[in-house]
C-alpha cells in the first residue's frame, strides 16, 4: 500500500513539473529581430507570424518614437538610424507577449553620401539650409523618375544637365568631402534627401516637393522660388 501511495506521489509530482514547466515555458515572452530602413514600414504581425486581426488583442508601443513609430495595427515605420525595441502586451491580461528588436538602417551607401553632399555644395553651397534640402530632393525625384536614369550616379552625370560636373567645380567638392572640409549642413541636407524625405519648411510654409524634378537659376514655369534657385 505504502509502495502504491509513493507510486502515486510520484508520479504526481513528475506532472506537475513537467505542467509547470510547460506553462512558464509558453509564457515567456518571445523575442525577434527585425530591420527597416528610414522611411520604410514593416509590419508587426508578418514578423510575429500572426493574423493581422489579432493585433487588436494587444497594446503595442515603440520605445524610441524618435526611431520608430508603431500604428495600432502593427505597422512600424523607420523614422531615423538607430534602434527601438517594440513591445507588445496582451490587452485581456496586461501580459507581456513579445519584443521585436528594430533596427532602422539608413536608404544610402558612404560613395552616395559623399556624391549627393558633394553636389548639393557645388549647387546650392551658398543658399539657405531648405534650399540645400530642396535641390537634394529634385534629385531623388529624377532617380526615382523614369524620364532620368536610375541611380544617383547616373541623374547626377547625365550629359548637360548639371554645371558642376562638366566646370570641375563637382571635382573640387569631392576633394573638400575627403578633407573633411565640406560644409556641414551639405551633409545634412544630403542625408535629408537619401532618405526620401520630401517635405521642406521655408518662410514658414510646409512645402511637399515629391514631383519637383527641374530646378536653376531661372526656370519657365517655375512653381517655386528659394533664394537664387527657382524650382518645377
Amino acid at each position: 500500500m505504502k509502495s502504491k501511495i509513493f507510486s502515486l506521489m510520484f508520479l504526481l509530482f513528475i506532472a506537475c513539473t513537467v505542467s509547470t514547466t510547460a506553462v512558464k515555458a509558453y509564457s515567456q515572452p518571445k523575442t525577434y529581430n527585425s530591420t527597416v530602413k528610414v522611411n520604410k514600414n514593416t509590419k508587426a504581425y508578418n514578423i510575429l507570424k500572426i493574423k493581422k486581426n489579432t493585433m487588436k488583442n494587444y497594446t503595442i508601443t515603440s520605445s524610441n518614437t524618435k526611431v520608430a513609430s508603431v500604428s495600432a495595427s502593427g505597422v512600424i515605420k523607420g523614422l531615423k538610424k538607430g534602434s527601438a525595441v517594440v513591445k507588445l502586451v496582451a490587452k485581456r491580461n496586461n501580459k507581456f507577449y513579445a519584443n521585436i528588436n528594430v533596427t532602422v538602417k539608413n536608404n544610402y551607401s558612404k560613395k552616395q553620401l559623399r556624391l549627393m553632399s558633394s553636389i548639393i555644395y557645388s549647387e546650392a553651397g551658398a543658399e539657405c539650409y531648405a534650399g540645400k534640402k530642396a535641390v537634394g530632393i529634385v534629385i531623388m525625384n529624377r532617380v526615382k523618375s523614369s524620364s532620368f536614369p536610375n541611380s544617383l550616379k547616373g541623374v547626377i552625370y547625365q550629359p548637360h544637365q548639371f554645371g558642376p560636373v562638366s566646370n570641375g567645380s563637382l571635382n573640387k567638392s569631392l576633394s573638400l568631402y575627403d578633407r573633411g572640409r565640406l560644409n556641414k549642413d551639405c551633409i545634412k541636407a544630403a542625408r535629408f534627401a537619401l532618405n526620401n524625405n520630401k517635405n521642406i519648411s521655408y518662410k514658414r510654409k510646409n512645402i511637399n516637393m515629391s514631383s519637383y524634378l527641374f530646378f536653376s537659376g531661372y526656370v519657365s514655369g517655375a512653381r517655386l522660388q528659394i533664394q537664387n534657385h527657382q524650382f518645377k
